[in-house]
């Protein structure tokens, strides 16, 4: 029986080693797989038959250029993902704003749509329904039917329990514990995960570059809030409830600002945007944060920062001290081999990092800081998105379709079901 159980568990192993090097690496040859995958020819033939019989998989023959004899040579033949396998659907939820996304097995979007969906004011048990309604309406437009799905993943600004698939605590509300998976769940029967955004660009890095970000990485988010996701061995740790890496709300200062979540001295109340624009003004400390700042104010701030402006540039150099300490803290726990820093708030990144570096410097010794990279990479709200599709399918790889055999291919996208 031991025997049986092993040979189960390598068989699962072995065929999401093989989805894995399709996905990220794209369309292969057999041999190309072997390469990528270590495992032996005759564990890939018989690993993609049954992947190909499933459905899961799909071959794609290409004629091969003809050689100098003129002769026509065997066509390549070539496997990849097979988009029609199953759907994904991510939604990001931000102030008074949900986007909604949907992708094929490939991860290609099928269709994506905005929505104005109230939030900071809507009742806690209220919204999980207006979401559910919400995501209803987006299927009815693209005509599918919602047994196509194999997982719903809803991104949140602030902090999520994964296990009870609620959002504890957001800047979108006012309202706390909002539970958003189980109405989500109950009205179509799909499997529904919740997670921070933070996390969520975490494994977006993953996926476009696992080489790069496949050791230990911090990836910080600054903007609206801050926030952070970790990367060690190439997975995203989330911690026992989803809620690992609280970055923003580390403290940096005992009893100081007042931060968002009700808390004082939280790191993302020095360097969040409303936290820059609080020192900004001259309010005091005990101040209410503001619940969104608008764009062009920050934009403004900036501005009038590089324009010599020396309030302005003492708020984002508060800023910067506020971001280093953390970071500071950060290389002494994880003693990670790269900090990616994103977000809107890198914008003014420049006025920040003469106090981030000074700040960095002063909060660890050198030998744990000198072979740490720190670098920024370009962000967009399409980050969270791609970020949470790329989880979304590694799940169903893991979860669906390498644990036992799925039902057979769902029809195209559009076609009657």
């Amino acid at each position: 029986m031991a025997e049986k159980a092993d040979s189960e568990l390598v068989r699962r192993q072995n065929r999401r080693i093989v989805l894995g090097a399709l996905r990220q690496h794209g369309a292969s040859a057999r041999v190309e797989l072997g390469r990528l995958t270590g495992l032996s020819p005759a564990s890939i033939t018989t690993i993609c038959a049954q992947l190909i019989q499933e459905g899961v998989i799909r071959e794609e023959s290409l004629p091969l250029v003809l050689p100098p004899s003129g002769r026509r040579g065997r066509p390549v033949v070539r496997l990849s993902l097979n988009p029609d396998a199953a759907l994904v659907m991510a939604v990001k939820i931000s102030i008074d704003d949900v986007m909604i996304v949907l992708t094929d097995f490939q991860g290609e979007t099928i269709a994506r749509n905005e929505v104005r969906l109230p939030t900071y004011d809507a009742g806690r048990d209220a919204f999980g329904q207006a979401l559910a309604d919400a995501i209803a309406d987006f299927i009815a437009w693209q005509k599918v039917n919602p047994r196509r799905l194999a997982r719903i993943a809803i991104a949140i600004q602030g902090l999520a329990d994964s296990r009870r698939g609620t959002i504890v605590w957001s800047p979108a509300f006012k309202a706390g514990d909002i539970p958003v998976a189980e109405p989500v769940e109950t009205r179509f029967g799909v499997p529904c995960f919740v997670a921070n955004d933070a996390n969520m660009i975490a494994e977006g890095l993953v996926a476009s570059d696992r080489e790069r970000y496949g050791g230990v990485t911090a990836a910080i988010f600054t903007g609206y809030g801050v926030g952070m996701g970790v990367i060690i061995g190439g997975e995203v740790f989330h911690g026992a409830s989803g809620a690992a890496a609280e970055f923003g709300h580390m403290n940096h200062i005992p009893d100081g600002a007042l931060c968002r979540c009700g808390k004082r001295g939280c790191i993302e109340a020095y360097v969040a945007d409303y936290g820059i624009l609080r020192h900004y003004l001259g309010e005091t400390e005990r101040e209410a944060p503001r619940s969104a700042v608008p764009e062009s104010t920050m934009i403004g701030l900036h501005q009038k920062a590089k324009a010599g402006d020396a309030r302005a540039r003492a708020a984002f150099e508060l800023a910067g001290t506020a971001l280093g300490y953390g970071i500071g803290r950060v290389i002494s726990i994880l003693n990670p081999d790269r900090i990616v820093l994103a977000g809107p708030g890198l914008q003014t990144s420049e006025l920040m990092e003469r106090a981030m570096r000074e700040a960095l410097e002063k909060s660890v010794v050198e030998v744990l800081r000198r072979d740490v990279a720190i670098e920024q990479v370009r962000f967009s709200d399409d980050m969270i998105v791609r970020g949470t599709i790329d989880a979304l399918l590694r799940i169903i790889d893991r979860d669906v379709f390498a644990v036992a055999a799925p039902p057979a291919p769902l029809p195209a996208h559009g076609a009657a079901t």
